[in-house]
């Protein structure tokens, strides 16, 4: 599998996922291994991204490089 179809998988199957925002995560892939660039507004959302990129096929790992940003 290319490199830009694992991210345009992974980015639909965040897409798809209705606890997520996923207009604030950017996904890289680099030869299995998937990258999570941005910001999510909880801890639970980072861990359910991560979730959600493993489950597509081709991945070997996900790194993630969210960031939490917990709204007042």
């Amino acid at each position: 599998m290319l490199d830009s179809q694992m991210e345009e998988f992974v980015s639909d199957q965040l897409r798809w996922d209705p606890k997520i925002d996923h207009s604030a995560i950017a996904v890289s892939a680099d030869a299995g291994v998937v990258t999570l660039r941005g910001t999510v507004g909880s801890f639970r959302q980072k861990r359910d991204a991560e979730k959600d990129a493993k489950r597509v096929y081709g991945v070997k790992s996900v790194k993630s490089d969210l960031e939490v940003r917990l709204l007042n």
